[in-house]
């Protein structure tokens, strides 16, 4: 997306005249560029992107199968939102996103509990991948019985 208008041609044409007066050898230097991002993000930046993230955040529920693309908005959402990855909010978060699914919370917290992120994700991504193998082979074997246990001493 590109951004337009009169108040955007104004301040280019005020940072482009800035720039020409710099010297090509002497002003050379991150300082420059730096001073430039930051006017740029104060004047341009969507001041209510953190926000709509977090709340994005807090809406965002897990649809089975797709485990990989649950994961990969969590995280772009979570840097939107500018919240630690490996934070305890975070985790709580992700996790929050599976509360309409019992089962699979109950595996994930059974022995031995992730407890950073990055355990839990790879924890998840294994349960998710088992359950799927195991709706794949229910689905092709015809009669398929699950084993049970006999109650023979």
């Amino acid at each position: 997306m590109l951004i337009k208008g009169v108040k955007v041609d104004l301040w280019v044409r005020n940072m482009l005249e800035t720039i020409r007066r710099l010297h090509l050898v002497h002003h050379n230097i991150p300082a420059v560029w730096n001073n430039f991002e930051r006017a740029f993000k104060q004047k341009f930046m969507d001041s209510t992107s953190e926000l709509r993230a977090r709340n994005q955040l807090e809406k965002l529920k897990f649809r089975y199968p797709d485990i990989d693309g649950h994961r990969a908005e969590f995280e772009d959402l979570v840097v939107k939102a500018n919240y630690n990855l490996a934070s305890q909010e975070a985790i709580n978060l992700f996790l929050k996103g599976f509360s309409h699914n019992r089962n699979l919370l109950d595996k994930v917290f059974s022995p031995p509990v992730p407890k950073t992120y990055e355990n839990m994700k790879k924890h998840m991504v294994a349960i998710i991948k088992s359950m799927q193998l195991v709706n794949l082979i229910v689905q092709n074997t015809p009669n398929f019985r699950p084993f049970q246990r006999s109650n023979q001493p």
